[in-house]
């Protein structure tokens, strides 16, 4: 996930690095069939429990989907931050969530995620200890 990270990051800025591509593309495969609907119906997630960098796995999707043009990886990544939302998040990762929901705005242009992205980035900074 860190890895196609920093691909997504590296082909922002040199569209011509095949080995970054080739990650990205393998990656966000790999990421889109954890998420299989058939296999797990009511749980929309690629894990059991939450980790603190959680919200990298929906960044990495939406980041690797606009930068190869593949909107059924843009679609997976905003639908698993989406679920996230719906009751499930973990004060533990604020600092993902905030990273997470500014690619989902540059992914949308949905001033919700922004809207988000901001409120987290302010809880961050009132509970740095609970974080």
């Amino acid at each position: 996930m860190k890895v196609m990270l920093a691909a997504a990051e590296k082909l922002q800025a040199n569209r011509d690095l095949k080995s970054a591509r080739a990650l990205l593309e393998r990656g966000g495969e790999e990421l889109a069939t954890l998420l299989d609907p058939d296999r797990r119906p009511d749980w929309a997630w690629f894990e059991i429990m939450f980790e603190e960098d959680a919200c990298r796995l929906p960044e990495a999707l939406m980041r690797a989907g606009r930068i190869l043009h593949r909107d059924d990886l843009v679609e997976r990544g905003l639908a698993t931050l989406e679920w996230m939302f719906s009751g499930r998040v973990l004060h533990k990762c604020l600092d993902t969530m905030a990273q997470a929901c500014d690619a989902a705005f540059a992914t949308t242009g949905d001033l919700k995620w922004l809207m988000i992205s901001r409120t987290a980035t302010l809880a961050r900074r009132e509970r740095p200890l609970e974080n």
